[in-house]
């Protein structure tokens, strides 16, 4: 049963964290239950590095629900979508084909940049950003693949706000992005991040496989379901939060015009902290 008790969002402290990093700064946090919403310039559009391959999931999702693409068939991975950075998939060149499932797996939990391309493939790059802004994330634009440098180059980049980030993982939380099933498919998918230096590092955060499906979380423990992203300027990340007594949270922090990466991955750790001990 849910803790009725009424815990504010500590916007002094978030505030007085995050002017002491050298950094533009985004911030979105939700109070799912309260409704309580604190924000930091929700709307500026960044880069969004790896948290686009949310929006791409969503997408894919409703592309299934719609008979458009099947969750379990296997589909080819083009050659021209392997790519370097961050995932598996660069290491294994014998694994020529892989199922959306697995795909969309690998994508969100490795953030794997060649699952990302091959789904962007297959629910049509052009159909990215009309999707963002028919759900009201009008900060959020997918114009490139993974690491297309050559993209870049030429003017065009991915995008996306706090406010779009958070607002889309609300909607995730309360099972209303694409439909419930959908919702709860993504934040299952979220719960099986490996990328946890960020949000995740200073709670006690379990892992997705501690907890069974109908089993309670432990007591003094929290379930984290995250997408990070990093480049060479920015670090993000974005959550929800699950609490034993069933409360949920929403943080997304994303970072613009970072110095020094570790100060930038430390305030989003930090930040997560003063939330987490408010909430819990």
């Amino acid at each position: 049963m849910a803790d009725n008790t009424v815990r504010k969002i500590p916007c002094r402290e978030i505030y007085e964290r995050i002017a002491k990093l050298d950094a533009f700064t985004g911030l979105y946090v939700e109070a799912i239950e309260s409704g309580e919403v604190v924000e930091i310039n929700p709307n500026r559009a960044l880069c969004s590095a790896s948290i686009i391959k949310l929006p791409i999931l969503a997408l894919a999702l409703k592309d299934v629900g719609e008979g458009r693409l099947d969750w379990k068939k296997t589909y080819q991975i083009a050659s021209a979508n392997r790519v370097g950075g961050t995932g598996v998939l660069r290491e294994l060149d014998e694994i020529r084909e892989a199922s959306l499932e697995k795909l969309a797996f690998l994508m969100i939990a490795l953030s794997d940049n060649i699952a990302a391309n091959q789904v962007i493939d297959l629910i049509s790059m052009d159909r990215i950003t009309p999707f963002c802004r028919s759900l009201g994330y009008t900060n959020t634009r997918c114009e490139r693949k993974q690491l297309d440098m050559q993209a870049i180059r030429e003017g065009r980049n991915n995008y996306t706000s706090a406010g779009d980030a958070g607002r889309m993982l609300s909607a995730v939380a309360r099972g209303e992005l694409v439909n419930p099933v959908a919702s709860r498919l993504i934040h299952s998918i979220m719960s099986r991040q490996m990328c946890r230096n960020k949000l995740p590092a200073k709670i006690p955060a379990i892992a997705y496989w501690a907890v069974q499906d109908g089993m309670t979380l432990p007591a003094g423990s929290v379930l984290a379901a995250n997408k990070t992203g990093e480049l060479l300027d920015v670090q993000h990340d974005a959550g929800i939060f699950t609490l034993p007594d069933g409360r949920r949270y929403v943080i997304a922090m994303l970072t613009g015009e970072v110095k020094d990466a570790n100060d930038a991955v430390n305030a989003i750790a930090d930040v997560s902290r003063i939330v987490y001990d408010a909430m819990k």
